[in-house]
C-alpha cells in the first residue's frame, strides 16, 4: 500500500511540474494568448496597432541633430550626432532650455548616435557608420556620473571595438550597408548594440564588455524589424526593451521586446507599434518610468517636407500594464506555492 501511495504521489508531482512548465504565449494582449502558458516560447503574435505621441516642445536650436536620450536626475540628457560638439546637454521635460552642458575633453564627435547608462556611468556611442561604412575607429565613451555632477568639463574612458562578423570586403563595400549602429543599452556587466541595417532592414544584436579596452563585439542574433533602428531603452526590472526607428518612408515606430530570459532579447515577446508622426526621423528614446517614454527626432528636410527637431511623450500603459500585471500574478502564484 505504501508503495502504491508513493507511486501516486510521484505521478501527481510529475504532472503538476509538467503543467507548471507549459510553453506558449502568456501575453494577454496577443492574438494567440494561452492562459495556461507559464513559459514564454516567443510565439506571441499581435494585431497591428498605432499610438499617438503627445508633442511636448521643439528642441533647442543647439539640438537640431539630437540623436540619443537618457532620463537621469529628473532631467533629459541628449547629444548631437556627427560633427556636433563632444558634449552632453541636460533639459527639464517641461521646456527646451538647456540647463547644463558637459564637455568631454578627450572625445571627438565623429558620429555620436546613442547614449545609455547604469548606476555609476553614462556611455556614449560613437559608432554611426552610414557615410562610407568603412569606419575602423568605432568607440564608446564611458563617463562617470560623479564627475558630471561635480564639473562641466570631464574626461572619459574609452571602449574601442569592431564587429565579429564584418569582413575586410564588407568594409570596402561603401555607403549604406549593414554595419551602421545607432542604438545601445547597458544591461548587467555588458553593453548591447542594435545595428541599423540599411540593406535588409533587420537589426543585429551585439555584446561588448563595459570596461575600457579593445574588443570584438560578438553577434548574438538578428531580428527582422522591417525598418531602421535608431535608439534603444531598457526598463531593467520589468525586462522590457523599447527600440525606436523608422521605415524607408520615414514613418516612425517603436519595437517592444519583453518577457525575455537573461540577455536573449529576441526570444521573448516582440511587438511593433507604429507612431502616428509621419515624415519623422525618430532618433532617441528614454524612459521616465515603466510606461512613459520620451522620444526625439532630428530636423528632417526633403523636397517640400520639413519636420523640426522635437521631443515627444509616449504613453504605453495600455500595452504594458497587462504584461506587468501578469508578472505580478506569476510572482504571487509562486509565492503561494512556496508557502
Amino acid at each position: 500500500m505504501k508503495i502504491c501511495l508513493s507511486v501516486l504521489c510521484f505521478i501527481y508531482l510529475f504532472c503538476s511540474d509538467v503543467n507548471a512548465q507549459q510553453p506558449g504565449c502568456p501575453d494577454p494582449l496577443a492574438v494567440n494568448f494561452d492562459s495556461s502558458a507559464t513559459i514564454n516560447d516567443g510565439s506571441c503574435t499581435y494585431k497591428n496597432i498605432s499610438v499617438n505621441a503627445k508633442r511636448k516642445y521643439q528642441m533647442n536650436d543647439l539640438l537640431k541633430e539630437t540623436s540619443g536620450l537618457i532620463w537621469w536626475k529628473q532631467k533629459i540628457w541628449t547629444h548631437n550626432d556627427s560633427g556636433g560638439e563632444a558634449a552632453l546637454y541636460a533639459m527639464k521635460d517641461s521646456s527646451n532650455n538647456i540647463i547644463k552642458k558637459v564637455t568631454i575633453t578627450n572625445a571627438e564627435n565623429v558620429d555620436w548616435e546613442d547614449i545609455t547608462q547604469d548606476a555609476k556611468y553614462i556611455y556614449i556611442g560613437d559608432f554611426g557608420n552610414n557615410g562610407r561604412n568603412n569606419r575602423t575607429d568605432l568607440k564608446i565613451y564611458k563617463v562617470a556620473k560623479a564627475d558630471i555632477q561635480k564639473s562641466n568639463i570631464v574626461k572619459a574612458a574609452i571602449i574601442n571595438f569592431s564587429y565579429s562578423d564584418q569582413t575586410q570586403t564588407e568594409l570596402n563595400e561603401g555607403r549604406f550597408n549593414n554595419f551602421d549602429c545607432e542604438a545601445m543599452i547597458a544591461y548587467g556587466d555588458s553593453l548591447f548594440l542594435f545595428s541599423k541595417d540599411w540593406q535588409d532592414n533587420k537589426t543585429r544584436l551585439y555584446k561588448l564588455p563595459k570596461k575600457p579596452g579593445i574588443y570584438t563585439a560578438v553577434k548574438m542574433g538578428e531580428l527582422n524589424v522591417r525598418g531602421l533602428i535608431t535608439g534603444a531603452e531598457i526598463v531593467t526590472d520589468k525586462k522590457l526593451i523599447v527600440l525606436t526607428g523608422y521605415n524607408t518612408l520615414v514613418n516612425p515606430f517603436l519595437y517592444l521586446l519583453y518577457d525575455f530570459k537573461g540577455n536573449n532579447f529576441f526570444e521573448g515577446n516582440k511587438r511593433k507599434v507604429l507612431l502616428n508622426e509621419p515624415f519623422t526621423q525618430m532618433e532617441g528614446i528614454c524612459a521616465k518610468d515603466a510606461t512613459t517614454f520620451y522620444v526625439s527626432n532630428e530636423k528632417f528636410e526633403h523636397a517640400f517636407i520639413t519636420t523640426n527637431a522635437q521631443l515627444k511623450k509616449v504613453d504605453l500603459s495600455s500595452l504594458l500594464n497587462p504584461y506587468y500585471n501578469s508578472i505580478e500574478n506569476k510572482k504571487s502564484k509562486q509565492h503561494h506555492i512556496n508557502k
